[in-house]
């Protein structure tokens, strides 16, 4: 993208590198007459008083004017007009002081003196020929009234001279352009510092939405398990109430319901549940309550949670757990979400009266888990579709949150050192593959 300078922006920019010239070329000019006033003493010794009396009351000149304008005018340009002519004259007017050296020495300093303004100054063209002219005015007046003889000066190299004041005429234009570049790229990463900063702070005030998002979050949480606690009391006040009143009995071969919700009610409420450990687990590492479980209870506490579901959709389970050893050392209520997530949508991808089979066996130091459908399927690329990352759900949007408790157990098993494997076909059906090391180690 081009950029494209303010007039203002411009305009001040200059003003600023033009007074910084200047500061250079008077600062330059006083040192460079010190310097002068040296060689006049080594190369003509005999008019050194009155070349260095010159040379004191140019720099007065030099330093009132730079005073003056500096405060009244503040028009850098001016200064340097003035400074120029005042050593053009005194460089001219020593010349016809000085004989043949300074004709030598003068006419070096006049093309070194030009040749400097021309290229540190900040003005335009015009600023540099009518230096040039003014020059070209005092040879031509002092020839007029005899302080110089012009005829004498062509053999000592004049029109060398004129010649190479007139060459660094070119100079302001080349470096005005080399400014504009400048000042453009000055201006283009001055906008862009002020771009990141704008976006740094949007980006602050973004973080500082969330975290208030966060917060209400925190609080939504605390309610709803405030809520649930009071719910699950209320259920767990009923059971007590039918074993006081001894209105159920278990019947042989019968599965204990009851137990079963027992059990269920006090998973919902411990101490490692997710309401409980909500703010926690966004602030720290989880800490992992771990001991040793036999997995295939896991899978039969599952089944008969799920009995429900089984049952109306007519799903036969097929179970040959053959692993030998079947214990694992993990955390109890992580590994158990875990299962009951994988069995959950292993039904919801089934159709009524299909068959799945539930296997374990042991590879090495490994138990394996399967859990596969091979009559009904769906494309591999929607059941990858299930296992985004975590952060990518939206409390607010149910629609998007398909497949959470896919990512949940993923991410649950990882949690446990395990592996879950997953794979679907259309004609093949799906499979969960489930890895754990199993524990030898007794409690």
């Amino acid at each position: 993208m081009k950029t494209r300078l303010s007039k203002t922006y411009f305009l001040e920019a200059l003003e600023a590198q033009m007074w910084k010239a200047s500061n250079i070329l008077i600062w330059g000019s006083i040192f460079f007459m010190i310097f002068i006033s040296i060689l006049d003493f080594l190369l003509i010794e005999d008019k050194y008083i009155v070349l260095t009396s010159l040379n004191g009351c140019t720099l007065t000149l030099i330093a009132v004017c730079n005073y003056f304008l500096s405060k009244i005018l503040k028009k850098p340009t001016l200064i340097l007009h003035l400074v120029l002519i005042l050593l053009s004259f005194l460089f001219l007017f020593s010349m016809s002081l000085a004989g043949v050296m300074g004709y030598y020495l003068y006419l070096s300093l006049i093309c070194i003196t030009f040749i400097a303004f021309n290229s540190i100054a900040v003005w335009t063209l015009g600023s540099a020929v009518f230096q040039c002219f003014v020059l070209s005015v005092l040879i031509v007046g002092m020839d007029f009234y005899d302080v110089l003889n012009f005829s004498e000066l062509e053999h000592y190299g004049m029109y060398t001279v004129l010649a190479v004041v007139a060459f660094s005429i070119i100079f302001p234009s080349v470096k005005m352009l080399s400014l504009v570049d400048e000042l453009k790229e000055f201006y283009r990463l001055q906008q862009e510092s002020k771009e990141v900063s704008r976006l740094n702070l949007s980006l602050q005030k973004e973080n500082d939405i969330q975290k208030q998002k966060l917060s209400r979050y925190e609080n939504s949480v605390k309610v709803f398990r405030h809520d649930l606690k009071n719910k699950l009391g209320s259920i767990e006040s009923l059971i007590e109430l039918i074993e006081l009143e001894g209105q159920y009995t278990v019947q042989p071969e019968q599965n204990n319901f009851l137990g079963m919700i027992k059990n269920s009610l006090e998973e919902a409420s411990g101490e490692h549940t997710f309401f409980n450990n909500f703010r926690e687990e966004a602030e720290e590492q989880i800490v992992l309550n771990k001991s040793r479980i036999d997995l295939h209870e896991l899978i039969n506490n599952n089944r008969l949670k799920l009995f429900e579901k089984i049952t109306s959709q007519n799903i036969k389970f097929h179970i040959d757990l053959q692993a030998a050893n079947s214990f694992i050392y993990v955390d109890r209520n992580i590994a158990n979400t875990a299962i009951y997530n994988l069995l959950n949508y292993a039904i919801r991808f089934s159709r009524n009266n299909d068959t799945l089979m539930i296997t374990s066996r042991n590879y090495q130091d490994l138990i394996l888990l399967e859990i596969v459908n091979r009559k009904t399927g769906l494309p591999m690329a929607q059941l990858e579709s299930y296992f985004k990352n975590l952060s990518y759900y939206q409390l607010q949007d149910k629609q998007s949150n398909r497949g959470l408790g896919l990512s949940i157990a993923k991410n649950n098993i990882e949690l446990l050192d395990g592996h879950l494997r997953y794979s679907a076909s259309n004609t093949l059906g799906f499979e969960f593959l489930i890895e754990f090391t199993y524990s030898s180690k007794l409690d």
